[in-house]
C-alpha cells in the first residue's frame, strides 16, 4: 500500500482524493516542516478518516514513562490510530505493553534487519526502516529493505518502507520486498508525471479532436 508522509492538509486532501493511497504518516519533522505540531495531529486525524484512510501518529519522550503518556495522548484521539515508536528499548517496551491491550504499533527509525527481530517480539503491526538516511549515512538503504523481506514472515510486522526521496528509490524499495511504503507529497506527485505519458495522451486528444471534427464535416 502507498501512504503520504506529510502534515500539509491542502496536499493531503487532493492526494487522498485519489482514492490511491492507503492513509497519512506523520512524525516531529513532518509536522515541524508543515509548520504544524502535535496539537494539530486531530485535524490530521479527521482528514485521513474522512477518505478513509489509516493515520499513523508518532509518541515521544525520553524514556518509557515519557512515551507511554505521549502514547495516551495519541489514543485519546482516537484508538484507531496507529501509534509510531522508536526502536529502541524503551520505544519496544512500549510497542509490546500496546499491542498486548489491542492497539496497532509501527516501530519507526530502523536502520537493520535484527531490530525487526525485535519489532516482532513486541508484536507491532509495522515497521519502518529509513531508507534514505540509511544511505545517507553510508549504508545501502534498498539493501537493508531487501534483507528485512527476506526475514520477514508470519508474525513479523509489515514493512512500511519510509524517507523516499525519489521516484526511483520508491520502485526499488517495492522491488526489495517492502509491503508498503510512505512518501512526500512531492514524491508522490511524481508517480503521476512520465514526459513519454504525457505525449501519448496529448496525442490522443489530438487525434480524438480531429476525428471529431472531420465526423462533424462530413455530417454536415
Amino acid at each position: 500500500m502507498l501512504y503520504l508522509d506529510s502534515a500539509d492538509t491542502a496536499e493531503l486532501a487532493d492526494l487522498l482524493g485519489t482514492g490511491l493511497f492507503a492513509g497519512v504518516t506523520t512524525n516531529p519533522t513532518i509536522l515541524d516542516r508543515a509548520g504544524r505540531s502535535v496539537a494539530d495531529l486531530p485535524e490530521l486525524y479527521a482528514l485521513t478518516r474522512e477518505h478513509g484512510g489509516t493515520f499513523f501518529a508518532q509518541a515521544t519522550g525520553a524514556d518509557a514513562d515519557e512515551l507511554r503518556t505521549a502514547s495516551v495522548a495519541i489514543l485519546e484521539i482516537s484508538g484507531d490510530i496507529v501509534v509510531k515508536l522508536p526502536a529502541t528499548q524503551p520505544g519496544l517496551t512500549v510497542a509490546a505493553e500496546l499491542t498486548a491491550a489491542g492497539t496497532r504499533v509501527l516501530v519507526t527509525a530502523v536502520y537493520h534487519p535484527s531490530q525487526q527481530l525485535l519489532a516482532a517480539a513486541a508484536g507491532a503491526q509495522f515497521i519502518a526502516p529509513y531508507v534514505g538516511r540509511s544511505t545517507d549515512a553510508g549504508f545501502d538503504g534498498i539493501e537493508l529493505v531487501r534483507e528485512m523481506a527476506a526475514l520477514s514472515g508470519p508474525g513479523f510486522p509489515r514493512i512500511l518502507a519510509a524517507s523516499l526521496r525519489g521516484i526511483e528509490v520508491v520502485s526499488h524499495v517495492a522491488q526489495a520486498g517492502a509491503h508498503d511504503l510512505t512518501m512526500s507529497t512531492a514524491v508522490a506527485r511524481t508517480l503521476f508525471s512520465h514526459e513519454l505519458t504525457g505525449r501519448a495522451v496529448a496525442e490522443f486528444e489530438d487525434v480524438a479532436a480531429s476525428s471529431l471534427a472531420r465526423h462533424e464535416a462530413a455530417s454536415s
